[in-house]
């Protein structure tokens, strides 16, 4: 490191923050934002399944909620919406070089039903 030189200088800090708001943004649209995302869910789950809910019947609401979750964060990953920079992009390498090729539209492919 050089002398004098933050390497925390060169984090993309604003993208970064933009990004994750974004990601949890998906995420809150599933309940509100509590601050205790796992305690909260695995209670919600223990009461569910003291009332008699399928142990089946919650994994498939769960794989439902995150493909929904999946499907929003691929499309938020293409198109972050207001126009704010920064933006981002998924880019292919090989060998740990820049190919030049953008991955986009992966939502398109994402089946409910593999």
């Amino acid at each position: 490191m050089l002398s004098g030189v933050d390497p925390h200088d060169d984090v993309p800090q604003l993208a970064r923050s933009r990004f994750l708001r974004g990601m949890w943004a998906i995420v809150d649209q599933h309940g509100p934002p509590n601050g205790q995302t796992h305690q909260a869910g695995e209670a919600a789950e223990q009461r569910l399944l003291e009332l008699g809910a399928a142990p089946d019947d919650l994994r498939a609401f769960a794989r439902l909620v995150a493909f929904e979750s999946l499907f929003a964060a691929l499309s938020f990953l293409d198109d972050p919406g207001d126009g704010e920079a920064p933006d981002w992009a998924l880019v292919e390498t090989s060998g740990g070089e820049l190919t030049g090729r953008r991955v986009q539209a992966l939502y398109e492919d994402l089946g409910p039903d593999r």
